[in-house]
């Protein structure tokens, strides 16, 4: 891919010869900007939908809200995965209001309209009422009434995206190099994933798109979780540490990006921590052996030992580190998000295992972990900066280089190579006619 020239636009200042990078606040504040990146970049882009761990079963469903799309995500009786509007066809209610559960029907509150979990209309109430309609409404073909489904449904490595443009190019080709990762996940364990119960939603009154540099960020670390630093000091003692470990940023094309580290943090798959005992310890070994001994010692090892925070452009976080966490960010207003964050687990993990990673969720990047309350703290100043001040730009030149190629090129993890990535191709689609 060749290196973007220079240039200018209203939201974006771009020159790497002069390693300048700037971004205009008015992307993160002004409500008509949301409403124009609406139209323009979500409803364009292929969205984190969920994993299929959380519709193992057959009947087994989920109720998610998209942008402002509300959907259904099930796996019918037949084993097949849906993705349809969570609305009646005939006036319009949602026809499942539990987040989720196991069905094999929705049913309408308003009129009893029952469709099974094929999306297929079966019932409008009684055998009376149905009598008034034209038998049609019930056939399984063409013709029949059905649940509206969502025309652009797509999965890699087990997790499911949407698209709401007709016009979507195919998830592979969209994805670019993420889609890699995503496979390297996957690489964990050949017996599937499962869901761990409980979704984490939070809302946070900051634009989105703070959420998403953030979580790549690793320059914040330092400062912002000082707290958290200092108690994995204590974590480590004991702990064979290299000092000299650094890790890299890396875009992967579309806007995608990620960072990852070799750190000490912990990692059911599969990395010792001295407080965790003996036991946990030789689990660990185990599990580390079986990996390498599957993969290879190349990528056994950085699947054991790398922890990688990843961005789905625009609005997806996939975190592989203490565990495997899926962050959906539900952008609501311009200066208003709701973040939901679920994590899955290997269906073979040892409970020894399966504890350190409940833990890690808990300790670090649970909402009441060490990391998400700094985090929220920090992008809801940053908000309220930008709506009461006259500044005008946010810098991101951190480690640019005059010959970076930077929608495909690699960094310091503190650098802010990935950001760049992401409002390149922001901007890119902001500025399509």
């Amino acid at each position: 891919m060749s290196k973007i020239p220079p240039y200018e636009s209203k939201f974006v200042q771009y020159d790497p010869s002069q390693q300048i990078f700037r971004v205009n606040r008015d992307a993160y504040r002004c409500p008509e900007v949301f409403e124009e990146e609406k139209q323009k970049v979500l409803y364009k882009s292929w969205l984190v939908l969920g994993h299929e761990a959380e519709i193992e079963k057959k009947g087994d469903f989920v109720t998610r809200r998209i942008i402002d799309r509300e959907l259904i995500f099930n796996r019918d009786n037949n084993g097949q995965v849906n993705v349809f509007y969570n609305t009646c066809l005939h006036r319009g209610p949602a026809v499942c209001k539990q987040k989720s559960g196991n069905r094999k029907t929705f049913v309408c509150p308003y009129h009893g309209w029952v469709y099974r979990n094929t999306g297929q209309l079966i019932s409008t109430g009684s055998h009376e009422f149905d009598a008034a309609y034209p038998k049609h409404y019930f056939d399984e073909g063409e013709a029949g009434v059905k649940l509206k489904r969502v025309k652009n449904v797509a999965q890699r490595a087990g997790f499911y995206f949407v698209n709401f443009d007709d016009d979507a190019i195919p998830l592979d080709e969209y994805l670019a190099d993420a889609g890699k990762r995503l496979d390297r996940i996957a690489s964990h364990t050949t017996a599937g994933f499962e869901m761990i119960s409980g979704v984490h939603e939070y809302e946070i009154k900051a634009n989105y798109k703070l959420l998403c540099e953030n979580s790549y960020d690793g320059y914040h670390l330092n400062q912002t979780h000082a707290t958290y630093v200092d108690y994995m000091m204590e974590m480590l003692k004991g702990a064979d540490i290299d000092p000299g470990v650094r890790g890299n940023a890396y875009s992967l094309g579309n806007g995608h990006a990620c960072f990852e580290m070799p750190i000490l943090t912990g990692r059911p798959i599969a990395q010792w921590l001295p407080p965790w005992g003996e036991e946990a310890k030789q689990k660990i070994a185990e599990k580390r052996a079986e990996v390498i001994a599957r993969l290879g010692e190349e990528l056994g090892n950085d699947v054991c030992d790398m922890n990688s925070n990843m961005v789905v452009f625009p609005n997806s976080v996939i975190n592989d580190q203490q565990t495997i966490l899926i962050r959906s960010i539900v952008p609501v207003a311009h200066n208003r998000m709701i973040a939901r964050a679920w994590t899955i687990a290997p269906k073979d993990e040892d409970p020894v295992l399966r504890s350190i990673r409940m833990e890690n969720i808990l300790s670090f990047l649970g909402p009441g972990g060490f990391a998400t309350p700094d985090d929220v703290s920090m992008l809801e100043w940053a908000q309220t900066a930008y709506e009461s001040t006259d500044v005008q730009w946010n810098d991101f030149s951190k480690g640019m280089r005059a010959d970076e190629n930077t929608l495909r090129d690699s960094s310091s993890y503190n650098d802010e190579l990935q950001m760049r990535a992401y409002w390149l191709q922001w901007d890119k689609l902001m500025s399509a006619v």
